[in-house]
């Protein structure tokens, strides 16, 4: 029972030590997050974040690793059985387009730590694209091409876009709407199966 509650505890100061984390990067940027930022917006020795992380890499490694569970949710949530493949796409595309707008700190953060590692590895993204396509192609919405590959272009396509969207000022929502319209249509008119 104590070590339970020790347990609760520590898991607790954990997600504070996050929390404050991922609320520095998002004002001052990732860039600039330290251990001793955290220490000092916490009022905690540096002995305590140790004790729950190695380094800074890991801190932000576990913000990824939460926001990114968090974007696969909401995603999920917006995924509509009864729509086909192509109106599912416009809205998960739309939903990330406004995230890299709204909350361009944490959309690059994500991206930035995701897509940057020596050894990408294939992400359930791609996957779970890939498989949209196939249906879509099943269904005769979309051209025969290859899944796998028509995926990763077109995630990689909007994964550049939404980065260049995020990394713009001045920007209003109204013409971040329009070039999203633009990409999209491209991007459809090239795998639209037209027969």
């Amino acid at each position: 029972m104590v070590k339970n509650a020790q347990q609760k505890r520590s898991e607790k100061l954990r997600q504070e030590i996050l929390d404050n984390a991922l609320e520095i990067g998002l004002q001052e940027g990732f860039e600039e997050l330290s251990i001793r930022k955290i220490t000092k917006k916490m009022q905690y020795s540096t002995g305590i974040i140790y004790h729950h992380f190695k380094n800074k890499q890991e801190i932000i490694d576990a913000i990824v690793t939460t926001e990114t569970l968090l974007l696969y949710s909401q995603i999920s949530e917006l995924l509509d059985d009864t729509k086909d493949v192509i109106a599912n796409l416009e809205t998960v595309f739309h939903h990330i387009i406004k995230l890299a707008f709204k909350e361009p700190e944490k959309y690059n953060l994500v991206v930035s730590q995701k897509y940057s590692r020596p050894k990408l590895e294939r992400t359930k993204w791609i996957d779970q694209l890939s498989k949209a396509l196939k249906k879509g192609m099943q269904d005769g919405l979309l051209r025969e091409v290859d899944p796998d590959k028509a995926a990763f272009s077109i995630w990689s396509s909007f994964i550049g876009f939404n980065l260049m969207i995020s990394r713009s000022n001045g920007l209003t929502l109204e013409e971040v709407e329009a070039m999203f319209r633009v990409q999209f249509d491209l991007i459809m008119k090239g795998i639209l199966d037209y027969q």
